[in-house]
């Protein structure tokens, strides 16, 4: 998944603030690593890994979409 497509994929998730989406973001093996949602009440994006159900949050697009470029690219390893 490249940098662009990421970004692309936030800001839909962003601009259907008002539903529930939750997309999950997987390795190479197609296991889920982590999921990412966008919270309209605090305005904020949450990413949740998977593992170790560890959560973060985000309100800048560039910084998260970076910080998810460099888990799947960290994923072969797995």
């Amino acid at each position: 998944m490249s940098l662009e497509n990421i970004v692309t994929m936030l800001k839909t998730l962003k601009e259907f603030k008002e539903s529930e989406i939750v997309h999950t973001i997987s390795d190479h093996e197609h296991s889920p690593v982590m999921t990412v949602t966008y919270h309209l009440d605090t305005e904020c994006f949450r990413i949740t890994y998977v593992d170790t159900m560890k959560v973060e949050e985000f309100t800048d697009i560039s910084l998260l979409a970076s910080t998810i470029e460099s888990v799947v690219l960290l994923e072969p390893s797995r």
